[in-house]
């Protein structure tokens, strides 16, 4: 399925383009795409890039380095749909080094992207939600766009240089290893969010002992990993009620909890309201 934002004038690579689409089956191979954010509208879609698969629904988006190459395979039931950005070579290091000098021409700044699954942020989710939804295919309105999504990315590496330094450890080099190590499983998680895990499972994708792991994890995002986790089938519930004819229970279900009153009053505590209530 086509829509309005997929005009592109040239390959993917050469300038800054957007590519919505929605479908049940799709295949890409070991594609080595530019500088690019994939997010995920309806359904999940699961990415795999550097031997690891990358889980990503309307509450997560991913960041992909130019030149690393990916796959993906959507063959679903219903149709998934997907929004991705594109950037050309050098635009979000020309907008980062505008964003850290005062010059006129200020050289271009090449940040260290923090690639790989990012959860729902204030920022770039939003905008790419909004994007999905545009009706607008002005080129001016277009580089708009463009411009605070890359403004975005840097602010996105600015936090997660701020959580590393939240590492619990002395050396800037070990900081930034044991935030690796933790993004792994926040990425697990991510992926198997609805199955029943241990700390031990955790621990062991990120090769942490369970004590650094729960510490470090904790530390950098600020809810335990069963928290965390927690809330990642919140949302799932959430999108799937929303979205899909299952009732309650089959949901409830669907995510992974057990307990039918326990997933209703935690809904009921997180969202205002109880999960019988539909969205219209």
């Amino acid at each position: 399925m086509a829509y309005p934002l997929n005009r592109l004038s040239a390959p993917l690579g050469v300038r800054n383009a957007v590519l919505c689409a929605s479908a049940r089956r799709h295949a890409v191979t070991d594609f080595p795409g530019p500088l690019s954010i994939k997010s995920v509208t309806h359904g999940v879609v699961t990415w795999k890039t550097g031997g690891r698969e990358l889980v990503v629904d309307r509450d997560s988006f991913l960041v992909l380095h130019a030149g690393e190459p990916y796959s993906m395979n959507i063959d679903a039931r219903e149709a998934v749909s997907t929004l991705c950005v594109f950037f050309a070579p050098g635009f979000v290091e020309s907008v980062c080094g505008s964003l850290l000098r005062d010059d006129l021409d200020p050289a271009a700044v090449e940040p260290a992207f923090a690639q790989r699954l990012h959860p729902a942020d204030a920022r770039i989710l939003p905008h790419m939600h909004a994007l999905a939804r545009a009706q607008s295919t002005d080129p001016l309105w277009m580089d708009q766009q463009f411009l605070e999504l890359a403004s975005d990315l840097a602010m996105l590496n600015r936090d997660l240089r701020r959580r590393v330094l939240l590492m619990p450890a002395r050396r800037a080099a070990t900081r930034e290893e044991l935030f690796r190590r933790v993004r792994r499983g926040q990425e697990f998680l991510h992926a198997n969010a609805g199955d029943t895990l241990t700390l031990d499972d955790l621990a062991r994708e990120a090769c942490l002992s369970p004590y650094h792991l729960h510490r470090a994890f904790t530390r950098a995002f600020g809810k335990t990993p069963h928290e965390y986790r927690t809330a990642l089938r919140l949302a799932r519930a959430r999108q799937l009620l929303e979205s899909s004819r299952l009732t309650v229970s089959e949901v409830c279900s669907a995510v992974g909890f057990e307990s039918l009153p326990s997933f209703s009053a935690l809904f009921r505590r997180t969202f205002g309201h109880p999960p019988s209530k539909r969205a219209s």
